[in-house]
């Protein structure tokens, strides 16, 4: 696979550079790829989105921009940081898509399902961690 196939199908990356939209990404992907735990991270990172609004429309924005600012960056980041790390996995996945290996399919379920635990924990680390903040915000 050359570089530049690589780059169309990662695409999806640019969408925390957005900083609005930083979890569309993770939910294109995760659809793409039928994978639930994607779609879900993708919603995690809309959700300070989806509070700002809800909150925007009972106080005032100049009171909620300095709270959530800082919270919006954060998980813009965090999905930046992850979409990369996904993107740099996927790569993996598409060249492995070039040249098959032969396995016998016991073997090859038993590595799909390694590599799927193994994303169990990034993924709730940043779940916990933002709502955490909420909590921090919330208290103040």
């Amino acid at each position: 696979m050359n570089t530049t196939d690589k780059i169309k199908k990662s695409w999806w990356v640019l969408f925390p550079f957005t900083f609005i939209f930083p979890g569309v990404g993770f939910i294109y992907i995760g659809m793409k790829f039928d994978n639930k735990k994607w779609i879900l991270e993708g919603i995690t990172y809309e959700v300070p989105w989806f509070f700002y609004l809800l909150s925007s429309s009972i106080y005032p924005s100049h009171v909620m921009l300095v709270y959530y600012v800082w919270i919006l960056l954060l998980a813009a980041f965090i999905a930046l940081v992850r979409s990369i790390m996904v993107a740099i996995k996927l790569v993996d996945v598409y060249e492995m898509g070039e040249t098959p290996k032969v396995a016998s399919s016991s073997s090859t379920s038993s590595i799909a399902k390694a590599r799927e635990d193994s994303k169990i924990g990034a993924c709730c680390v940043c779940i916990i961690f933002i709502f955490i903040i909420f909590a921090f915000v919330a208290i103040l």
